[in-house]
C-alpha cells in the first residue's frame, strides 16, 4: 500500500509542467506595424455620389477611427451590411457588390482574428492590409462605374437618339 502511494506522488511529481503562453503575444502594438492606408480615392461624379451615401460615408469614418478591437470591426460589418442593400445608393452594379462582399469577408476573418489568443504582428498586419486592398478595388469599381460606364452609356444613348428619324419619334 504504501509503495503504490509513493508511487502515485512520483508519477504527479514527474507531471510535466504546463507551457507558459507569454501575454506578450496578446499585445500587439499597431502603432509600430506597417499598415497600408488606402491609395485610392474617389473622383468625379463617383465622388459626388459617394458623399450622398450615408452607410459608405459611415464605413469610411469607421475606418479612420478604427481601433482594432472587435466591437468596432462588428460596427464595420455593419456598414458594409447597410451598404450590401444598396437602398439609397447610386452604385447599383455587379461589380460594386461583388466587391463589397469581399470587403465584408475580409473584414470577417480579421474580426476571427483578433479572437485568436496567441497573434503574431505580421499576420495581424497582412490582415488588416488584406482590408484595405479590398476596399481599394471597391473604390476602383465605383469609379469605373460611374465615370466610364454609365458616361460610356450615356453617350451611346444620346447617339442612338440622334440617329433616329425625327418624325418617327
Amino acid at each position: 500500500m504504501r509503495l503504490s502511494i509513493l508511487f502515485l506522488f512520483l508519477i504527479v511529481a514527474c507531471r510535466p509542467a504546463p507551457a507558459d503562453v507569454s501575454t506578450k503575444s496578446n499585445q500587439i502594438d499597431y502603432s509600430t506595424m506597417n499598415l497600408s492606408v488606402t491609395k485610392m480615392a474617389l473622383v468625379g461624379e463617383a465622388q459626388k455620389e459617394a458623399l450622398k451615401w450615408v452607410d459608405y460615408q459611415n464605413l469610411i469614418t469607421g475606418l479612420e477611427n478604427y481601433d482594432h478591437s472587435i466591437g468596432m470591426t462588428n460596427e464595420l460589418i455593419d456598414h458594409v451590411d447597410k451598404m450590401l442593400k444598396l437602398e439609397d445608393s447610386a452604385f447599383n452594379d455587379q461589380t460594386i457588390l461583388s466587391r463589397m462582399l469581399v470587403l465584408k469577408t475580409r473584414l470577417s476573418i480579421y474580426k476571427s482574428y483578433l479572437g485568436y489568443r496567441i497573434k503574431t504582428p505580421e499576420d495581424s498586419q497582412r490582415k488588416y492590409n488584406d482590408i484595405i486592398t479590398a476596399l481599394d478595388q471597391l473604390t476602383d469599381q465605383m469609379n469605373w462605374f460611374k465615370n466610364e460606364f454609365e458616361s460610356s452609356n450615356r453617350e451611346t444613348l444620346e447617339d442612338l437618339k440622334a440617329d433616329l428619324d425625327p418624325d418617327k419619334v
